[in-house]
Order: C-alpha cells, then structure tokens, then sequence
C-alpha cells in the first residue's frame, strides 16, 4: 500500500492500522521515514503471539481489538491452515472464534484522536461494512489505504466497485491502486 506523499505537515503523524497479521513492514516505514504514531489492531491470537516475538518500534503500540461497523464480539472464521492463514469474519468454514472489534468512531473516541492521517484496512473482507461506518465518523482520516477482497469468501467484484463509488462521493480520491489491483489508495479531498 502507498501513501500519498507529501503527509501532511504535522509533529507526528497519525496511522491506524487494521489487521497485522504477520506483517508490520508498513508500520514500520510509517515510522522510520515519517516519524509516525502507529496504532495496530489485531484481535487475533495468532497474531498477537507473532508480534510478541518482535521488537516493536518505541512509536507502535498494538491493541487485541478488531475494527468492525458493531462494538462488541464477532465471529471470526479460522484459517484452514494450522501454519499460516488469515482469520475473516466472512468465511464461512466450520471453525470459528468470538474475537472483540470496535467501530472505527470508537476506537478514535479510545485513543481521545482529533485527527487521524492514515487508515490502513487489511481485515479479510470486512471492509465492505466498515467503510460506511467509518464515513459517518466525525474524524475522517485524511488517506485510506484497503486492500479489497472481491476475490475469495464469494465477495463480488461489484462490492468493491460499490465501495469505491462511496468513497469517491465522500470526497476521498483515488491516488495508487496496486499492481494487482486490490490494494487500492485514496486521499480526502479538501474543501469540496
């Protein structure tokens, strides 16, 4: 995922990043090129065993809470795979885990945020329900990055071009979209 640059000229920028999975090389960067404020979320234990293992950067701080459009717990499909795999509340597989997710307006009301700079979404599908809530928010973040999964758990194309429509009408741009074409960048338009 790319963000735009210039950032926004600010002490310290922002970025909540959803769904870490094994991977924080992009929280990392946001920290080492921008000096960034990181705060991931990963309810998952997985995840969350993989990150202990790590040492974190000083600016990171890591939440076992989900983003979703609902506070509370929700059904998370376990991978099929014992070695590796990403949980997803739209799977439909036999195993499943009750996991604890907050609205993004909540998570921004937790961490007492009155500007968020970045928002990156890797939540297996998800997406499509949060991106509604979070555009209802009073703190729009001022860059999205998703990564869209129109390709696996029977999510169709449509949804994705659906949820790009509604960014665009919310005056988000679209700046980057990845080789692959799921990754895909927007930055919020000002003053329209």
């Amino acid at each position: 995922m790319v963000a735009a640059g210039p950032l926004r000229r600010v002490v310290r920028p922002v970025v909540l990043s959803f769904g870490l999975g094994d991977d924080i090389s992009f929280d990392r960067a946001m920290i080492s090129r921008y000096g960034a404020e990181v705060h991931g979320f990963d309810p998952t234990e997985e995840s969350l065993a993989w990150l202990s293992t790590q040492e974190l950067p000083e600016k990171m701080r890591v939440y076992p809470i989900g983003i979703s459009n609902v506070d509370g717990n929700q059904r998370f499909a376990l991978p099929e795979s014992e070695h590796r795999g990403n949980f997803s509340a739209k799977a439909s597989s036999g195993r499943s885990i009750e996991l604890p997710v907050l609205r993004y307006s909540s998570i921004v009301s937790m961490l007492n945020l009155s500007r968020v700079d970045i928002v990156k979404l890797d939540v297996e599908g998800s997406e499509y329900e949060i991106i509604p809530d979070l555009l209802k928010a009073p703190v729009q973040p001022a860059q999205l990055l998703i990564e869209f999964h129109h390709r696996i758990h029977q999510i169709p194309l449509a949804a994705t071009l659906n949820a790009v429509g509604l960014l665009r009408r919310s005056r988000y741009a679209l700046f980057d979209v990845s080789p692959g074409g799921r990754e895909l960048s927007f930055i919020l338009r000002e003053g329209e």
